[in-house]
């Protein structure tokens, strides 16, 4: 589910008016509060109730999603920021594709580095030639059945 934007919500609709609005409030030691977007028209529709309108010439702040990662309501690196501040430069991951040999070697070799592929049996580092037979539990602790 994308973070609700201005632009995105429909001022005439008390569901939707002021849901861009209440996205990452600013929550305890200036960490954002994450509610669902299903909660955030809920108190759209209240603050809609008590009379609150949007006036676009008063507003001082916007919000500014994040520059990088997934633009879901989960991730609280967006901010609130003074209005018009600039917004950082929008980042995405390189097209592998476009890449030589080479630098898709040396992008495997810093993820390898970093931990990102530990997860990965990487090839370089197994017997080969070698068969064990056993269970996972004698094979994965050396011992023979």
């Amino acid at each position: 589910m994308p973070i609700p934007l201005h632009e995105d919500c429909d001022p005439n609709d008390p569901y939707d008016a002021f849901v861009w609005a209440l996205v990452g409030l600013p929550g305890p030691r200036n960490s954002p509060l994450l509610v669902h977007p299903d909660v955030l028209r809920q108190w759209s529709k209240h603050l809609w109730d008590l009379g609150f309108r949007h006036y676009a010439d008063e507003q001082t702040k916007e919000y500014i999603p994040p520059a990088r990662g997934v633009t879901h309501w989960l991730n609280g690196a967006g901010q609130w920021a003074e209005k018009g501040a600039p917004r950082p430069p929008e980042t995405s991951a390189p097209d592998v594709a476009q890449l030589t040999p080479d630098e898709r070697a040396a992008l495997v070799e810093q993820l390898r580095e970093s931990g990102e592929l530990k997860h990965l049996v990487d090839p370089r580092e197994l017997d080969l030639n070698h068969a064990q037979i056993g269970d996972a539990e004698s094979v994965a602790s050396g011992g023979d059945r």
